[in-house]
């Protein structure tokens, strides 16, 4: 008797997986049958994945994560097609308006296409500005002598840590890395060269990348950080610090001070000013917590905002260059016709109240004459006085 075939009809078969995988998919808050996507994708149904993608597009029950998958996918496949590459640099562009730092790397993008992708964000960033400024930063895992590969890794996680805290930067956290390198095939360890560091760097579409090479003496660790372009491979600063501390203390301490002195080579600084002082300040549409007399900048074109009840809001659009230090002052006019302005008036009439009054007829400068007129007769007399008693 022969072996009966559970799954008689493949299409069945392939149905009810899909089903499966949509189920999960609901399951964790997606919408996009992401499942289905990535099975047309794998057997070579481009067109068929991508008119599901299409289908959701202006749904209205799409999560943030669900818009990003949809047009960083489309923007891939449409640039795979010498015909329909326009298309895929405007839903790149989109997903660039959601995401300034979104990244291709997870997608089945070609070296080709990753490249188109860099050149794209390139020319959105200085289109944009402000927040499009800021660099994908990828930090690799210290390395050096006398530093097991547990410390390094543990090194470079409290440094990712750090760096995270400033704006300046937009620094990937080390998981990106590794998930990178387990695609390629390549052992993070082993990947210590800086062509296979910057092949990782551009595959995640990072605009800055940060090795750290680590000597270690006893107690003395020496710190040498090197913070390179991607695309050119170049390096734009070199720092070296030297800590005095047992493992323990460093990795509790932290490298705060390392990443600041990082941001102080690269960024730019706004020395800022403001009247009054309760304004409340927006820098490229992102609110200021605190109003800080030196603010850190990514060099390009920023736009400036002040607002506060009674007076008009206030911008300034300026540009500022890599370790430029750039003093402005925001001074709020007063609204017309609103209590700040009356006042303002009402303080004027108290000071003009405190002058001497003038009687009927007479004005100001009446009275002055006459107070100059009595001194200068004072004055008279006292001279005479002296030239008297000195005859006698």
């Amino acid at each position: 008797m022969g072996k009966i075939n559970p799954f008689p009809d493949k299409n069945v078969f392939v149905a009810a997986i899909l089903l499966a995988l949509s189920a999960v998919s609901l399951a964790c808050g997606q919408v996009v049958n992401r499942p289905a996507v990535e099975n047309f994708l794998i057997e070579g149904e481009v067109g068929k994945a991508q008119r599901i993608l299409e289908s959701y597009l202006g749904s209205a029950d799409l999560t943030y994560p669900d818009s990003v998958y949809i047009l960083k996918n489309l923007g891939v496949l449409y640039s795979s097609s010498p015909k329909r590459k326009d298309l895929g640099d405007r839903y790149f562009f989109r997903l660039l308006d959601l995401d300034p730092f979104a990244s291709i790397h997870d997608t089945y993008a070609s070296n080709t296409i990753l490249a188109r992708f860099k050149k794209i964000r390139k020319s959105y960033q200085a289109q944009k500005g402000g927040k499009a400024l800021v660099p994908a930063v990828v930090v690799f895992d210290f390395h050096g002598d006398g530093i097991k590969t547990s410390d390094g890794i543990a090194l470079s996680q409290q440094f990712i840590a750090e760096m995270q805290r400033l704006d300046v930067f937009h620094t990937l956290d080390r998981s990106s890395v590794v998930e990178t390198m387990e695609k390629m095939r390549i052992v993070p360890e082993k990947c210590l060269t800086k062509e296979c560091r910057l092949d990782i760097a551009r595959r995640l579409t990072a605009d800055k990348l940060v090795t750290v090479q680590t000597t270690r003496l006893d107690t003395v660790f020496t710190f040498t950080v090197a913070y390179l372009d991607v695309e050119t491979g170049e390096v734009s600063t070199s720092l070296t610090k030297v800590y005095t501390k047992r493992p323990e203390k460093l990795m509790a301490e932290g490298f705060g001070e390392l990443a600041l002195d990082l941001q102080n080579h690269e960024a730019a600084f706004l020395n800022l000013s403001v009247s009054p002082v309760n304004t409340v300040l927006t820098i490229d549409n992102s609110p200021m917590a605190v109003i800080s007399s030196r603010v850190p900048l990514n060099p390009g074109k920023h736009r400036i905002c002040g607002s506060s009840p009674g007076y008009e809001t206030e911008c300034k659009d300026f540009e500022v260059k890599r370790a430029d230090a750039l003093t402005y002052s925001l001074a709020l006019p007063v609204k017309a016709g609103t209590t700040v302005q009356a006042s303002k008036l009402s303080s004027e009439d108290e000071s003009d109240e405190d002058e001497p009054t003038s009687e009927p007829g007479e004005t100001p400068a009446s009275h002055r004459f006459v107070w100059w007129t009595l001194g200068g007769m004072a004055v008279l007399a006292v001279t005479l006085a002296m030239a008297f008693n000195t005859k006698d």
